[in-house]
């Protein structure tokens, strides 16, 4: 049995249309998802930040806690990212600390007002992130 170049051409005509549908809806798909995954990789890093900026605040106010003349936590690996901070001295028994979290291009701040006089006490803070 013998078949006509036409009939041939049909189902090749049939398979480039089925790949061309495949290929939209894997588009659409992906276009769906970008959103998210954008999203997520902020929200990993904001997450990260916060947790390294933390720690510096608690490794300062920890310092702060056995000598209230503490002068803050110099760069330290932790984790992925390093953490610092400085403290200067604003009052007698008031002291200004300026916490950092580094990673991966950004760093977060905390920048705090601790009273040290009778133990540290955290008086009001704000929060910063930003690319280096």
């Amino acid at each position: 049995m013998v078949r006509s170049g036409r009939e041939s051409g049909v189902a090749l005509i049939f398979a480039i249309v089925a790949l061309a549908i495949v290929a939209f809806m894997v588009a659409i798909v992906a276009a769906s998802i970008q959103p998210r995954i954008t999203t997520h990789t902020h929200l990993e890093r904001t997450v990260r930040l916060t947790a390294l900026v933390d720690a510096a605040m608690a490794t300062t106010l920890a310092e702060l806690a056995v000598d209230r003349f503490d002068r803050g936590v110099e760069d330290r690996e932790m984790g992925e990212g390093v953490i610092s901070s400085v403290v200067t001295r604003v009052g007698l028994y008031e002291v200004e600390v300026v916490a950092l979290g580094r990673a991966r291009g950004w760093r977060s701040t905390v920048i705090a007002r601790v009273s040290v006089e009778h133990r540290p006490r955290v008086l009001r803070w704000r929060r910063f992130q930003s690319p280096e």
